[in-house]
């Protein structure tokens, strides 16, 4: 008997999460007798199933002990875990690369749901184009995350009519094809979501803004700042973001859905917790339960802060035994193990003003972006003068207002010294990278599961 391949267990896992959630947006509770085959048939059918796709998203970042930090922060010169991603081991074993995989392309079919059951529901069409733009959106943000981390890979646009082998065992992509998918949908994405909601159940689901900012980093990861400019400048111009006043008040729980968040996943304590808080804390730490100490922070990264920086006591913290550790997202109310309802950033205002410094390139106009940042950070402004290549001070600025969001690594990638940095990095193990080690191996398991895969070179 043939074995299933991975993409069984996500549309298994995927039918169960879009059949059946909750009302609310921020208490998605699964319900065990939801009938598929009779289920999409009303607007609030597709609205849950809509608010599956944005749980199925979340599990990205925090399933499987929070699997995608480690592709995309322990694998970079900020954090640390001691694993075969942190030290660049090719050992395609690993579970950490088949839980980041698997759970991108569950939501990629949860996403895929929508899309397709949408369009046969009957229903006011501008909230049909809404919810298809919310799934396209996570669409995006998934393929954006596999791209990068795999390269080219399967481009799956449809749920699959049967579990059959010909319908799931699906050969990769190119790269440029998986872009021009991300482009597409996060298009259709602006121009179909709204600029802000109203109501306070619908607030932390992707507006315009989202969907524009995240394109302007998807252009400059491509190579073309011209179009990153166009996008991201309209999210500046839109007057709907800004900078709060201090760095503190960016991670402080009274701010969340802020002016400066564009786009952050939502928690709730005890019904829909996150467990970044627990698991990113040191054994040691203040909190219940002691930590995991995953994403422990490296010496370049403790170091890196300027004198006075206030993003410094705002990221880390020292537990009794002196070791530091990550406080960005620590919940004062949390009161049992990995129950925190801290959101978790995947945009901000100040990504969208440094990337928009990176699109314009060393000019006038990139240093004061950069100066509204340092500004906030209550640091003094930099220009050409400061002994430092224009690309230095930027991938600075990015590292210490960004550390534990998940954005290191793939700087690294996009600024094209990521060899560089982790060869210094890696030099007291003996470790020096090769261009193939820029890409993660795809893990056995899901190799095995699907004959069509090829491996990464060098794995």
């Amino acid at each position: 008997m043939k074995k299933l391949s991975f993409y069984t267990i996500y549309i298994v896992l995927s039918i169960v999460a879009a059949a059946g959630c909750g009302k609310k947006f921020l208490n998605l509770a699964p319900l065990s007798n939801a009938n598929v085959d009779d289920f999409y048939k009303t607007q609030a059918d597709i609205n849950n199933a809509v608010l599956a796709a944005y749980s199925m998203y979340k599990g990205i970042f925090i399933d499987n002990l929070a699997a995608q930090a480690q592709l995309d922060e322990v694998r970079s010169d900020n954090t640390q875990d001691d694993t075969r991603v942190d030290n660049f081991t090719a050992d395609t074993g690993a579970e950490w690369w088949y839980w980041s995989w698997d759970q991108c392309y569950r939501t990629i079919y949860a996403c895929n749901v929508v899309i397709q059951e949408a369009p046969t529901v009957t229903m006011d069409s501008t909230l049909r184009n809404q919810y298809i733009a919310e799934a396209e959106f996570l669409r995006a943000l998934s393929y954006f995350e596999l791209v990068q981390n795999y390269g080219g890979v399967p481009l799956v646009t449809i749920p699959p009519t049967s579990l059959s082998a010909s319908a799931i065992d699906v050969k990769r992509n190119t790269v440029s094809e998986v872009y021009a998918q991300i482009v597409s949908d996060l298009g259709f994405a602006a121009q179909n979501l709204p600029a802000q909601y109203t109501a306070s159940t619908d607030i932390g689901r992707a507006t315009s803004g989202a969907a524009n900012g995240m394109l302007g980093k998807v252009y400059l990861t491509m190579g073309d700042p011209t179009d990153a400019k166009t996008v991201l400048t309209t999210v500046v111009n839109s007057n709907l973001y800004s900078l709060l006043p201090t760095y503190a008040a960016v991670f402080a729980i009274g701010s969340r859905n802020s002016a400066e968040s564009l786009f952050e996943l939502q928690f709730t304590e005890n019904t829909d917790p996150s467990p970044l808080e627990s698991y990113f804390a040191s054994t040691a730490a203040s909190i219940p339960g002691g930590g995991y100490y995953y994403n422990q922070p490296t010496p370049s990264f403790i170091n890196t802060f300027e004198p006075g920086d206030p993003r410094f006591a705002v990221s880390l913290a020292q537990d009794a035994n002196g070791n530091y550790y990550c406080v960005k997202f620590n919940d004062p109310s949390m009161t049992s193990f990995a129950n925190s309802s801290h959101p978790f950033p995947i945009l901000r205002y100040a990504d969208v003003l440094l990337l928009l410094a990176e699109a314009d390139g060393e000019s006038p106009e990139a240093y004061a972006l950069i100066n509204q940042v340092r500004a906030r950070a209550t640091l003094g402004p930099l220009s050409p003068t400061v002994p430092s290549t224009f690309s230095d001070t930027l991938l600075h600025e990015r590292r210490v207002e960004f550390g534990f969001e998940n954005q290191r690594w793939h700087d690294l990638l996009r600024f094209g010294v990521a060899i560089q940095v982790m060869d210094a990095q890696l030099a007291p193990l003996g470790v020096s990278l090769q261009s193939w080690n820029l890409l993660d191996p795809i893990s056995q398991t899901t190799l095995a599961a699907n004959p069509n895969l090829t491996q990464n070179p060098g794995y």
